[in-house]
């Protein structure tokens, strides 16, 4: 009678938490607000990153349900960030930042005119030569697709071999921003062929970078008690590029989505007492190379032992071509559970395997032994790292139907 009367309340819990577990317009509002100009791109001019963490943390103060726990892990980190931007022009082209090129955060301080080295196949020996110190040399596509010449162009590229002022790398596709803590003494950047005038002689080029070795930052931990001291934790990072003088990327794919679904789950285990604890962790520092799911692992708030499974949600605005799980072919067990479950409600078209990688907020979690998925979607979103990812540029197609089937795994692990 006990065992029918506990399978009862179990399907009931279950069908209870599935049904309020799907406020999409919490998670578009959550989207645009941390897209909006105010928060800068989330990142480290203008207090971007920390108007986040604040407007994270007065969330889950709002949704509480008095015996949940939320607070600030603060720490500090290195960080690189360009402070003034002035035009650039190539010749007589005034390019737009963001869309139509890109400076690396870390790259050195700059303003002059310089000329420009052209390098491509049919020169690229005797570019090998040439004193580049005042120069700007370009990397043409024609090297970068020739495999045979790879570890020379990436060498190139990333440590400036040739030590010219500056390295442009010519792309055929959107731009894509990242961040590095590590300054060079060079100025990196990147132009998407379409942008760039045929004939190009000269660039002139005005900007201000800087380097803050002790940048004060802060990862947002929230706890729900549960009926067990096991632990599940849904993890996020908040952190995304910035700024590039008026271009702003603000992140709605990477990671404002991950950041929303996992308010949202807060939201919802919240309205009754769960299984588990459930821990909430939002990360500062996922861009620059996972600086604030490192610093949480080496100075964890919970005892990573009781973690009984860690999920990592970002890049989560679409869904309708399916999810992909990293680690799903180290944790097997797991991963049948989530595709059953998949199977029986229809939630989604697709669920595909992955095995393990370094690439998210995950990862120092796995690598300490934590049982752990990173779970990011497909379907129609803007450019990956580019100004171009706003909440305009999401589908959120399938996300009702994922955030059910995280809670329907939870109940049933």
């Amino acid at each position: 009678m006990y065992n029918k009367l506990f399978f009862i309340c179990f399907l009931f819990l279950s069908d209870f938490y599935t049904a309020i577990g799907q406020d999409i317009n919490y998670a578009k509002q959550t989207i645009s607000t941390l897209c909006s100009n105010k928060y800068h791109g989330r990142g480290y001019t203008n207090n971007g990153v920390k108007k986040a963490s604040k407007f994270i943390f007065s969330e889950l103060k709002k949704n509480n349900n008095n015996s949940s726990k939320y607070e600030f892990q603060r720490f500090r980190m290195p960080v690189s960030a360009i402070t003034n931007l002035g035009n650039l022009k190539i010749d007589t082209t005034i390019l737009k930042s963001g869309k139509e090129y890109i400076i690396h955060p870390n790259s050195k301080s700059c303003d002059g005119k310089y000329s420009i080295v052209k390098t491509d196949k049919t020169n690229f020996k005797e570019i090998l030569t040439q004193n580049l110190n005042n120069s700007f040399i370009t990397i043409d596509t024609s090297l970068t697709n020739d495999k045979t010449l790879k570890t020379i162009v990436e060498n190139i590229i990333h440590e400036n071999t040739l030590h010219a002022k500056g390295v442009i790398n010519l792309v055929n596709r959107n731009t894509m921003q990242t961040q590095d803590n590590k300054p060079i003494s060079w100025v990196s950047m990147e132009i998407p062929i379409y942008s760039f005038p045929a004939n190009a002689a000269f660039i002139e080029i005005n900007f201000a970078s800087k380097q803050i070795d002790k940048y004060k930052t802060r990862n947002v931990f929230a706890i729900i008690p549960g009926s067990s001291d096991s632990i599940i934790a849904f993890t996020a990072h908040y952190d995304h590029i910035g700024e590039l003088g008026d271009a702003v990327f603000c992140g709605a794919n990477d990671n404002a989505s991950g950041v929303a679904m996992i308010l949202d789950l807060y939201k919802t285990f919240c309205k009754e007492k769960p299984k588990y604890t459930i821990a909430f962790i939002f990360f500062t520092g996922e861009e620059i190379g996972l600086v604030g799911s490192q610093y949480f692992v080496s100075h964890p708030l919970i005892p990573l032992s009781r973690i009984k499974f860690l999920l990592n949600m970002d890049i989560l605005g679409s869904g309708e071509d399916g999810i992909t799980i990293v680690n799903s072919t180290v944790f097997n067990k797991e991963y049948e559970l989530l595709k059953t479950i998949n199977e029986e409600k229809k939630y989604l078209p697709k669920i595909k395997t992955r095995g393990a990688s370094n690439n998210s907020d995950h990862a120092p979690f796995y690598n300490a032994g934590v049982k752990s998925f990173f779970i990011y979607s497909q379907g129609k979103t803007g450019p990956y790292h580019n100004p171009e990812d706003t909440p305009e540029n999401l589908s959120l197609g399938k996300y009702t139907e994922i955030v059910n089937l995280l809670i329907d795994f939870v109940n049933k692990l």
